[in-house]
């Protein structure tokens, strides 16, 4: 049985808040020639793309065209990511059968990783780090690169509405504290929704997917650490190394 006939189509859709990098570009046009030069065994439907100011809104929009389609599987990857031709395929059998949410993960730049485990404290992250190349279960990702099942969303809707992405504030100010004195904190969308998901009874997958870069003011990517804790005789490979508390991402 081919990938197509296991695992269904597959939407490929980036939001755009700025500009679109190089990286990406040449990226999307070798997985789409990748892709055409299979034939009717392609695994790739269509390529979707949202604009605006605001990434939750964008997101939000992506999965609502994507619902209105019959395919199967929704992988967003954002507009300052480089990653291989083979992407889909790739995602798709690193999904296996048990996986709805698969993210790959890269540098965040702030954040080592994009999995994230919970803290005793609500709404405070600890960042998953090293990144294994096999999936592995966390609380909460970051969606520069996740396939995402069409289950997750039609069951977040039926419980939350179509507010998958938009942001979650949580109380900081004590009960009783004045109004006019309380303050909240924004769990940014990326991990509004992860609670969403997971309340929903679905695990978060993460893996270090080799050949995905992440452009920020240099390109970041999990190779290159790997290749630097391999070389040090104390690389520490495989442990979760705590590397401090997350107050929400950008």
């Amino acid at each position: 049985m081919s990938l197509k006939q296991a695992r269904g189509k597959v939407i490929v859709g980036y939001p755009v808040g700025g500009s679109v990098t190089l990286a990406f570009h040449a990226s999307m046009l070798k997985l789409l020639g990748y892709e055409l030069q299979k034939g009717d065994k392609r695994l790739l439907s269509k390529i979707q793309h949202t604009q605006g100011l605001y990434v939750a809104d964008n997101r939000t929009l992506l999965v609502q065209r994507f619902l209105s389609t019959d395919a199967d599987w929704l992988l967003q990857v954002d507009t300052d990511i480089e990653f291989g031709p083979t992407l889909v395929e790739d995602m798709l059998r690193l999904a296996g059968d048990d996986k709805r949410i698969l993210a790959a993960s890269v540098p965040l730049g702030a954040y080592p990783s994009c999995a994230f485990t919970r803290t005793e404290t609500p709404g405070v992250w600890t960042p998953v780090w090293p990144v294994p190349l096999h999936p592995v279960e966390c609380d909460g990702l970051a969606t520069a690169v996740a396939l995402i099942h069409r289950e997750v969303f039609e069951t977040i809707a039926a419980n939350h509405g179509q507010s998958w992405f938009h942001h979650i504030y949580l109380p900081e100010s004590q009960e009783g504290t004045a109004p006019v004195d309380f303050r909240f904190r924004s769990q940014g969308e990326d991990l509004a929704f992860s609670v969403r998901a997971v309340m929903c009874g679905f695990k978060l997958w993460v893996v270090h997917l080799p050949g995905i870069g992440h452009y920020k003011t240099r390109r970041l990517s999990h190779d290159d650490e790997r290749a630097a804790m391999l070389a040090s005789e104390d690389s520490g490979v495989g442990e979760i190394v705590d590397e401090g508390a997350v107050h929400g991402m950008a």
